[in-house]
Protein backbone atom coordinates (compact mmCIF):
# COMPACT_ATOMS: atom_id res chain seq x y z
CA UNK A 1 0.00 0.00 0.00
CA UNK A 2 2.80 2.41 0.88
CA UNK A 3 4.08 2.33 -2.69
CA UNK A 4 0.79 3.33 -4.33
CA UNK A 5 0.75 6.73 -6.00
CA UNK A 6 -0.95 9.61 -4.22
CA UNK A 7 -2.34 12.51 -6.21
CA UNK A 8 -0.69 15.77 -5.17
CA UNK A 9 -2.91 18.35 -3.54
CA UNK A 10 -3.71 21.12 -6.08
CA UNK A 11 -2.17 19.01 -8.89
CA UNK A 12 -4.77 20.30 -11.37
CA UNK A 13 -3.74 23.92 -10.64
CA UNK A 14 -0.08 23.22 -11.36
CA UNK A 15 -0.96 21.38 -14.57
CA UNK A 16 -3.22 24.23 -15.68
CA UNK A 17 -0.47 26.77 -14.98
CA UNK A 18 1.98 24.77 -17.08
CA UNK A 19 -0.61 24.30 -19.86
CA UNK A 20 -1.42 28.02 -20.09
CA UNK A 21 2.26 28.98 -20.02
CA UNK A 22 2.93 26.43 -22.78
CA UNK A 23 0.14 27.67 -25.08
CA UNK A 24 0.87 31.37 -24.52
CA UNK A 25 4.60 30.83 -25.14
CA UNK A 26 3.98 29.14 -28.50
CA UNK A 27 1.58 31.90 -29.60
CA UNK A 28 3.90 34.74 -28.53
CA UNK A 29 6.97 33.05 -30.03
CA UNK A 30 5.35 32.46 -33.41
CA UNK A 31 3.87 35.97 -33.48
CA UNK A 32 7.18 37.58 -32.48
CA UNK A 33 9.13 35.67 -35.12
CA UNK A 34 6.56 36.53 -37.80
CA UNK A 35 6.62 40.25 -36.95
CA UNK A 36 10.42 40.48 -36.71
CA UNK A 37 11.26 38.47 -39.83
CA UNK A 38 12.57 35.40 -38.00
CA UNK A 39 15.83 36.82 -36.55
CA UNK A 40 18.61 34.50 -35.43
CA UNK A 41 21.07 34.66 -32.55
CA UNK A 42 24.51 33.53 -33.71
CA UNK A 43 26.93 33.91 -36.58
CA UNK A 44 27.98 32.04 -39.71
CA UNK A 45 28.84 29.00 -37.60
CA UNK A 46 26.60 29.11 -34.52
CA UNK A 47 22.83 29.34 -34.26
CA UNK A 48 21.35 29.63 -30.75
CA UNK A 49 17.85 28.26 -31.38
CA UNK A 50 15.11 29.09 -28.91
CA UNK A 51 14.70 25.37 -28.25
CA UNK A 52 17.96 25.65 -26.26
CA UNK A 53 16.45 28.33 -24.03
CA UNK A 54 13.45 26.06 -23.60
CA UNK A 55 15.74 23.23 -22.55
CA UNK A 56 17.46 25.50 -20.02
CA UNK A 57 14.11 26.48 -18.48
CA UNK A 58 13.08 22.83 -18.34
CA UNK A 59 16.26 22.00 -16.42
CA UNK A 60 15.54 24.78 -13.90
CA UNK A 61 11.90 23.65 -13.65
CA UNK A 62 13.03 20.08 -12.93
CA UNK A 63 15.51 21.03 -10.21
CA UNK A 64 13.42 23.67 -8.39
CA UNK A 65 11.11 21.21 -6.55
CA UNK A 66 14.05 18.88 -5.98
CA UNK A 67 16.03 21.60 -4.22
CA UNK A 68 13.28 23.56 -2.41
CA UNK A 69 10.28 22.36 -0.40
CA UNK A 70 8.33 25.65 -0.49
CA UNK A 71 5.06 25.83 -2.38
CA UNK A 72 6.48 28.58 -4.60
CA UNK A 73 9.00 26.06 -5.94
CA UNK A 74 6.15 23.95 -7.34
CA UNK A 75 4.40 27.00 -8.76
CA UNK A 76 7.64 28.22 -10.31
CA UNK A 77 8.34 24.75 -11.70
CA UNK A 78 4.87 24.66 -13.27
CA UNK A 79 5.34 28.07 -14.92
CA UNK A 80 8.89 27.49 -16.13
CA UNK A 81 8.06 24.01 -17.43
CA UNK A 82 5.23 25.45 -19.52
CA UNK A 83 7.45 28.15 -21.01
CA UNK A 84 10.27 25.66 -21.55
CA UNK A 85 8.00 23.13 -23.28
CA UNK A 86 6.59 25.91 -25.46
CA UNK A 87 10.01 27.14 -26.60
CA UNK A 88 11.26 23.59 -27.15
CA UNK A 89 8.29 22.11 -28.99
CA UNK A 90 7.87 25.23 -31.15
CA UNK A 91 10.82 23.94 -33.18
CA UNK A 92 9.36 20.46 -33.64
CA UNK A 93 9.43 20.95 -37.43
CA UNK A 94 13.23 20.96 -37.29
CA UNK A 95 13.31 17.77 -35.23
CA UNK A 96 11.13 15.65 -37.53
CA UNK A 97 12.41 16.66 -40.97
CA UNK A 98 15.66 15.84 -42.77
CA UNK A 99 15.95 19.48 -43.90
CA UNK A 100 15.37 20.97 -40.41
CA UNK A 101 12.28 22.73 -41.75
CA UNK A 102 10.81 25.02 -39.07
CA UNK A 103 7.87 25.79 -41.41
CA UNK A 104 6.94 22.13 -41.97
CA UNK A 105 3.09 22.32 -42.25
CA UNK A 106 2.30 19.40 -39.88
CA UNK A 107 4.37 21.03 -37.10
CA UNK A 108 1.58 23.28 -35.79
CA UNK A 109 -1.05 20.49 -35.79
CA UNK A 110 1.42 18.39 -33.76
CA UNK A 111 1.89 21.24 -31.27
CA UNK A 112 -1.86 21.80 -31.03
CA UNK A 113 -2.43 18.07 -30.59
CA UNK A 114 0.06 18.08 -27.71
CA UNK A 115 -1.84 20.97 -26.11
CA UNK A 116 -5.06 18.96 -26.41
CA UNK A 117 -3.35 15.96 -24.80
CA UNK A 118 -2.22 18.03 -21.80
CA UNK A 119 -5.74 19.48 -21.59
CA UNK A 120 -7.09 15.94 -21.22
CA UNK A 121 -4.54 15.31 -18.45
CA UNK A 122 -5.73 18.49 -16.73
CA UNK A 123 -9.38 17.44 -16.85
CA UNK A 124 -8.42 13.99 -15.56
CA UNK A 125 -6.82 15.49 -12.46
CA UNK A 126 -9.54 18.11 -12.14
CA UNK A 127 -12.22 15.48 -11.55
CA UNK A 128 -13.40 15.55 -7.97
CA UNK A 129 -12.68 12.30 -6.14
CA UNK A 130 -13.39 11.01 -2.69
CA UNK A 131 -10.19 11.15 -0.67
CA UNK A 132 -8.97 8.11 1.17
CA UNK A 133 -7.38 8.65 4.63
CA UNK A 134 -3.82 8.31 3.33
CA UNK A 135 -4.34 10.83 0.54
CA UNK A 136 -6.14 13.18 2.94
CA UNK A 137 -3.12 13.14 5.25
CA UNK A 138 -0.79 13.87 2.33
CA UNK A 139 -3.01 16.87 1.45
CA UNK A 140 -2.91 17.99 5.08
CA UNK A 141 0.89 17.90 5.24
CA UNK A 142 1.08 19.81 1.97
CA UNK A 143 -1.37 22.42 3.27
CA UNK A 144 0.60 22.89 6.49
CA UNK A 145 3.49 24.32 4.47
CA UNK A 146 1.49 27.56 4.56
CA UNK A 147 1.70 27.52 8.35
CA UNK A 148 5.50 27.27 8.20
CA UNK A 149 5.62 30.14 5.67
CA UNK A 150 3.22 32.30 7.69
CA UNK A 151 0.51 32.12 5.00
CA UNK A 152 -2.05 29.93 6.75
CA UNK A 153 -5.39 31.74 6.94
CA UNK A 154 -8.82 30.68 8.19
CA UNK A 155 -10.01 29.37 4.82
CA UNK A 156 -6.92 27.21 4.28
CA UNK A 157 -7.17 25.92 7.84
CA UNK A 158 -10.81 24.93 7.26
CA UNK A 159 -9.77 22.93 4.18
CA UNK A 160 -7.04 21.21 6.18
CA UNK A 161 -9.58 20.30 8.88
CA UNK A 162 -11.74 18.71 6.19
CA UNK A 163 -8.79 16.56 5.11
CA UNK A 164 -8.05 15.66 8.71
CA UNK A 165 -11.63 14.54 9.31
CA UNK A 166 -11.15 11.99 6.52
CA UNK A 167 -7.71 10.95 7.78
CA UNK A 168 -8.96 10.34 11.33
CA UNK A 169 -11.41 7.74 10.00
CA UNK A 170 -8.51 5.57 8.84
CA UNK A 171 -8.25 1.99 10.05
CA UNK A 172 -4.47 2.48 10.41
CA UNK A 173 -3.50 3.61 13.89
CA UNK A 174 -0.45 5.60 12.77
CA UNK A 175 -2.57 7.72 10.40
CA UNK A 176 -5.20 8.27 13.10
CA UNK A 177 -2.61 9.38 15.68
CA UNK A 178 -0.86 11.79 13.33
CA UNK A 179 -4.16 13.24 12.09
CA UNK A 180 -5.40 13.73 15.67
CA UNK A 181 -2.17 15.48 16.66
CA UNK A 182 -2.33 17.81 13.67
CA UNK A 183 -6.00 18.53 14.35
CA UNK A 184 -5.15 19.49 17.94
CA UNK A 185 -2.38 21.77 16.65
CA UNK A 186 -4.81 23.54 14.31
CA UNK A 187 -7.43 24.00 17.01
CA UNK A 188 -4.88 25.44 19.41
CA UNK A 189 -3.66 28.01 16.88
CA UNK A 190 -7.04 29.06 15.50
CA UNK A 191 -6.95 32.38 17.31
CA UNK A 192 -3.80 33.36 15.39
CA UNK A 193 -5.31 32.81 11.94
CA UNK A 194 -6.09 35.76 9.69
CA UNK A 195 -9.00 36.24 7.30
CA UNK A 196 -8.53 34.71 3.87
CA UNK A 197 -7.04 36.99 1.22
CA UNK A 198 -7.77 35.73 -2.30
CA UNK A 199 -4.89 35.76 -4.73
CA UNK A 200 -4.75 37.49 -8.11
CA UNK A 201 -6.42 34.72 -10.12
CA UNK A 202 -9.14 34.24 -7.53
CA UNK A 203 -9.84 37.99 -7.50
CA UNK A 204 -9.92 38.02 -11.31
CA UNK A 205 -12.38 35.10 -11.25
CA UNK A 206 -14.61 36.89 -8.75
CA UNK A 207 -14.50 40.06 -10.86
CA UNK A 208 -15.43 38.25 -14.07
CA UNK A 209 -18.27 36.44 -12.33
CA UNK A 210 -19.54 39.70 -10.86
CA UNK A 211 -19.48 41.35 -14.31
CA UNK A 212 -21.33 38.39 -15.82
CA UNK A 213 -24.01 38.38 -13.14
CA UNK A 214 -24.49 42.16 -13.46
CA UNK A 215 -24.96 41.61 -17.19
CA UNK A 216 -28.11 39.69 -16.32
CA UNK A 217 -29.69 36.55 -17.66
CA UNK A 218 -31.64 38.29 -20.44
CA UNK A 219 -28.57 39.99 -21.95
CA UNK A 220 -26.48 36.85 -21.47
CA UNK A 221 -29.14 34.85 -23.29
CA UNK A 222 -29.22 37.41 -26.12
CA UNK A 223 -25.44 37.19 -26.54
CA UNK A 224 -25.63 33.39 -26.78
CA UNK A 225 -28.51 33.60 -29.30
CA UNK A 226 -26.56 35.97 -31.56
CA UNK A 227 -23.37 33.93 -31.20
CA UNK A 228 -24.98 30.58 -32.05
CA UNK A 229 -26.89 32.03 -35.02
CA UNK A 230 -23.74 33.76 -36.27
CA UNK A 231 -21.74 30.53 -35.98
CA UNK A 232 -24.37 28.59 -37.95
CA UNK A 233 -24.20 31.20 -40.72
CA UNK A 234 -20.39 31.16 -40.67
CA UNK A 235 -20.16 27.36 -40.83
CA UNK A 236 -22.81 27.11 -43.57
CA UNK A 237 -21.09 29.78 -45.66
CA UNK A 238 -17.72 28.08 -45.34
CA UNK A 239 -19.14 24.69 -46.34
CA UNK A 240 -20.66 26.26 -49.46
CA UNK A 241 -17.39 28.00 -50.33
CA UNK A 242 -15.37 24.79 -49.97
CA UNK A 243 -17.97 22.70 -51.81
CA UNK A 244 -18.21 25.08 -54.78
CA UNK A 245 -14.59 26.19 -54.84
CA UNK A 246 -13.14 23.06 -56.37
CA UNK A 247 -9.66 23.54 -57.82
CA UNK A 248 -9.89 27.32 -57.31
CA UNK A 249 -9.37 26.86 -53.59
CA UNK A 250 -6.06 27.40 -51.86
CA UNK A 251 -3.97 24.22 -52.51
CA UNK A 252 -3.77 23.35 -48.81
CA UNK A 253 -7.53 23.84 -48.37
CA UNK A 254 -8.20 21.77 -51.51
CA UNK A 255 -5.96 19.01 -50.13
CA UNK A 256 -8.22 18.64 -47.07
CA UNK A 257 -11.47 19.52 -48.84
CA UNK A 258 -13.43 16.36 -48.04
CA UNK A 259 -12.47 16.10 -44.33
CA UNK A 260 -13.21 19.82 -43.92
CA UNK A 261 -16.68 19.44 -45.44
CA UNK A 262 -17.47 16.34 -43.33
CA UNK A 263 -16.33 17.80 -40.00
CA UNK A 264 -17.81 21.22 -40.71
CA UNK A 265 -21.12 19.53 -41.57
CA UNK A 266 -21.09 17.66 -38.25
CA UNK A 267 -20.41 20.89 -36.40
CA UNK A 268 -23.06 22.69 -38.44
CA UNK A 269 -25.74 20.09 -37.65
CA UNK A 270 -24.98 20.29 -33.94
CA UNK A 271 -25.12 24.10 -34.08
CA UNK A 272 -28.45 24.08 -35.92
CA UNK A 273 -29.94 21.75 -33.30
CA UNK A 274 -28.44 23.98 -30.60
CA UNK A 275 -30.05 27.09 -32.10
CA UNK A 276 -33.45 25.42 -32.50
CA UNK A 277 -33.36 24.11 -28.91
CA UNK A 278 -32.12 27.43 -27.55
CA UNK A 279 -34.71 29.57 -29.32
CA UNK A 280 -37.50 27.19 -28.27
CA UNK A 281 -36.48 27.79 -24.61
CA UNK A 282 -34.95 24.31 -24.18
CA UNK A 283 -31.86 25.90 -22.71
CA UNK A 284 -30.18 22.79 -21.28
CA UNK A 285 -30.33 21.00 -24.64
CA UNK A 286 -29.25 24.15 -26.47
CA UNK A 287 -26.18 24.60 -24.28
CA UNK A 288 -25.34 20.88 -24.50
CA UNK A 289 -25.47 20.76 -28.31
CA UNK A 290 -23.63 24.08 -28.59
CA UNK A 291 -20.82 22.93 -26.29
CA UNK A 292 -20.60 19.61 -28.18
CA UNK A 293 -20.30 21.43 -31.50
CA UNK A 294 -17.51 23.69 -30.30
CA UNK A 295 -15.65 20.78 -28.68
CA UNK A 296 -15.72 18.77 -31.93
CA UNK A 297 -14.53 21.85 -33.77
CA UNK A 298 -11.69 22.44 -31.32
CA UNK A 299 -10.55 18.82 -31.25
CA UNK A 300 -10.95 17.75 -34.89
CA UNK A 301 -11.47 20.78 -37.11
CA UNK A 302 -8.80 23.05 -35.68
CA UNK A 303 -6.15 20.36 -36.19
CA UNK A 304 -6.73 20.72 -39.94
CA UNK A 305 -6.83 24.51 -39.79
CA UNK A 306 -3.48 24.62 -38.02
CA UNK A 307 -2.08 22.75 -41.01
CA UNK A 308 -3.62 25.29 -43.40
CA UNK A 309 -3.01 28.63 -41.63
CA UNK A 310 -1.49 28.78 -38.16
CA UNK A 311 -2.39 32.38 -37.25
CA UNK A 312 -5.97 32.14 -38.49
CA UNK A 313 -6.32 28.87 -36.59
CA UNK A 314 -4.95 30.45 -33.39
CA UNK A 315 -7.46 33.32 -33.67
CA UNK A 316 -10.43 31.01 -34.30
CA UNK A 317 -9.35 28.64 -31.52
CA UNK A 318 -9.14 31.44 -28.94
CA UNK A 319 -12.51 32.77 -30.10
CA UNK A 320 -14.15 29.35 -29.70
CA UNK A 321 -12.63 28.87 -26.26
CA UNK A 322 -14.06 32.26 -25.24
CA UNK A 323 -17.53 31.32 -26.56
CA UNK A 324 -17.34 28.01 -24.69
CA UNK A 325 -16.70 29.94 -21.49
CA UNK A 326 -19.80 32.07 -22.15
CA UNK A 327 -21.94 28.94 -22.63
CA UNK A 328 -20.52 27.16 -19.60
CA UNK A 329 -20.96 30.28 -17.44
CA UNK A 330 -24.66 30.49 -18.38
CA UNK A 331 -25.14 26.83 -17.49
CA UNK A 332 -23.33 27.26 -14.16
CA UNK A 333 -25.18 30.44 -13.14
CA UNK A 334 -28.71 29.74 -14.34
CA UNK A 335 -29.14 26.04 -15.15
CA UNK A 336 -27.14 24.30 -12.44
CA UNK A 337 -30.18 23.32 -10.41
CA UNK A 338 -31.67 21.67 -13.50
Amino acid sequence: MASTAVRRHRAENYILTSLIAFAVTVIITRLFLELTGYPQIGNSVLHIAHALWGGLLLIIAAYLPLAYANRWALQGSASLSGVGIGLFIDEVGKFITQTNDYFFPPAMPLIYGFILLITLVYFYFRRSRHENPRQALYSTLDGLKDALDGNLDAAKAARIETHLAVAMRSDQEEIQLLASALNAYLRQGKGLLTAAKPGFWKRASFWLEAVGIRLGRRRHRMIISITLLGWVILVTSYIIIIFQGGSNLDPQVHQWRIPLIVIQSMVGILMVVAVISWLSKQEVQGITFGVSGFLISLVALQLLYFYISQFLAITVTLLQVAILQVLVAYRRWYLKER
